[in-house]
């Protein structure tokens, strides 16, 4: 009963204000009456009083949820400040409060001791964060924990409280779902461009950990002690969000440096069928035009971004002194298909409308990617050549390109290493729960396509010890029977995933630089 009293009163207050506000109203709108009410809140500045407490309660309370200690401290500044920007833009009820409270000049609040707790925890959390920052060598010295949450609440505070006249004077771009989606990640770039020490970006040139700065071993056995200890880290009964954060933490931890001749700050957005995407250029120092490679990052089409696969497209677009549009698209469970096969499709036609402004040959585009990235770009190839889109290449690398796991390799390697059989069936389901969609669309399983002829020359790269080896080899039969150009690397002693262990084994470079070979020599 109190609960539902302090959520009438939050949306009665948060409309018309304490002097506005009517008990009669309120009673109105909960399932009892005004007597009850003033059984729990003797008057309405004590009412006022504890929806305010209990708005900030349940703003710290998600806070808590977030787990932050676990994460790098970059990942945690940014994951904190883009949660803050989230929450305030879908709980407007709350900034309303705020600004009321402020009208009063704090008055109320100054007189509940529990609400300068709730904000002495996130002060806390901020602390802990900017701390370790210190200590790893990544933040400046000499800002303060309140500093911090001052300016994220600046950004994610206007974002609601100047929403109706900016988009009058300014039009409301900025709030489609488009618009917010960029604000929200602007919002950690610019939290974590205050707190970076000079000469340091946000994504680039960090210092190693001292764990892996002793760990450089050809054994691919070394990579996967240092994986597993940090994916041992996470919570049992992790959601497929909490596994997306610890994923982009880990790889944040575990990343190689930055090759110098390649510019990554540039993002763009592009609209699609499937919603707002954002990719991240890698593009090489050189300038004038040059070729392209349109890459899907891995992680089961539910974790991983640009950013968690870095590594890879930075020493591509080195190496080959080339382009790489590096595609962030929507995640599973949340976006099951054909979002992210949608929005990818829009940013290959987008490449081709915008190639002069990027700098890059429209004849010269690859696609590529790796594990589900490499599924995806199979099947987004597949539809570029329906739709007469052109392409130069497509960079296959250890692709799930259909999803019988009756094949060989699923039992050879049903423990993985890094990838398992038993967890398959259900990652396959949150992407798409028709399995009879599964196995005969093409543009989820490329195999099943009527016709594999006219698609462009592919480079496909398997893992000896990899469940899905045999998937993978069998797309490239299936190029090569359609008069397609294949070449095939079979990966001996690999596994999947095995270019996250470039920093550990010697072999998973050269087969990464043998890739960006053929491809720089495929595409001219």
């Amino acid at each position: 009963m109190r609960d539902n009293i302090l959520q009438a009163a939050r949306e009665v207050f948060a409309q018309h204000g304490l002097s506005g506000a009517r008990i009669d109203e309120i009673a109105k709108r909960t399932r009892t009456s005004k007597r009850m009410i003033y059984y729990y809140f003797s008057d309405k500045e004590t009412l006022y009083q504890a929806v305010l407490e209990d708005a900030y309660a349940r703003m710290r309370k998600a806070e808590d949820a977030l787990d932050l200690a676990r994460l790098n401290p970059v990942a945690a500044l940014r994951q904190l400040a883009e949660f803050t920007f989230e929450h305030h833009s879908h709980a407007k009820d709350f900034v309303r409060l705020v600004m009321i409270e402020n009208i009063h000049e704090g008055d109320h609040m100054s007189k509940l001791t529990s609400i300068s707790g709730q904000n002495s925890s996130a002060i806390a959390h901020l602390e802990d964060i900017y701390r370790r920052g210190v200590e790893m060598g990544l933040f400046r010295r000499g800002l303060t924990a309140s500093e911090l949450h001052f300016h994220i609440s600046a950004a994610s505070v206007f974002n609601v409280s100047n929403r109706a006249t900016f988009s009058h004077i300014f039009g409301d771009d900025l709030f489609t779902d488009r618009g917010q989606q960029k604000l929200r990640r602007q919002v950690g770039d610019m939290i974590l461009g205050i707190v970076m020490k000079p000469g340091l970006s946000a994504e680039t040139d960090v210092p190693r950990a001292r764990e892996e700065a002793r760990m450089i071993n050809p054994d691919i056995f070394r990579f996967l002690e240092v994986w597993d200890a940090k994916w041992a880290t996470l919570a049992k009964g992790a959601t497929a969000a909490d596994r997306r954060v610890h994923f982009e933490s880990i790889a944040r931890d575990m990343r190689l440096p930055t090759p110098s001749d390649v510019e990554t700050d540039e993002e763009h957005w592009i609209d699609s069928d499937g919603g707002p995407v954002r990719v991240r250029i890698f593009r090489h120092d050189s300038g004038g035009t040059q070729p392209a490679l349109i890459y899907m990052h891995g992680g089961g089409w539910m974790q991983g971004s640009p950013e968690t696969h870095w590594d890879i497209t930075a020493r591509i677009a080195s190496w080959n002194r080339q382009t790489v549009i590096s595609v962030d698209y929507a995640l599973a469970p949340e976006h099951p298909f054909p979002e992210g096969f949608l929005q990818i499709l829009a940013v290959a036609r987008w490449a081709h409308e915008k190639a002069a402004d990027l700098g890059i040959d429209p004849a010269r585009i690859a696609i590529g990617g790796d594990s589900a990235g490499g599924n995806l770009a199979a099947a987004v190839a597949l539809s570029c050549r329906d739709e007469g889109i052109p392409l130069a290449a497509q960079l296959l690398i250890y692709p799930a390109c259909d999803f019988d796991r009756s094949r060989p390799s699923y039992e050879e390697n049903a423990e993985g290493p890094l990838l398992k059989v038993a967890g398959m069936a259900a990652t396959n389901a949150l992407y798409c729960d028709d399995v009879e969609q599964l196995n005969s669309d093409p543009r989820i399983a490329p195999l099943s396509a009527e016709s594999h002829a006219d698609l462009p020359p592919a480079y496909v790269a398997v893992a000896q010890n990899d469940p899905l080896r045999d998937s993978g080899l069998a797309y490239a039969e299936a190029l090569e029977a359609a008069g397609v150009s294949v070449t095939v690397e079979r990966g001996e002693g690999l596994i999947h995933g095995y270019l996250r262990a470039m920093e550990y084994c010697a072999a998973t470079e050269t087969r990464l630089r043998e890739m960006s070979a053929w491809l720089a020599k495929t595409v001219g």
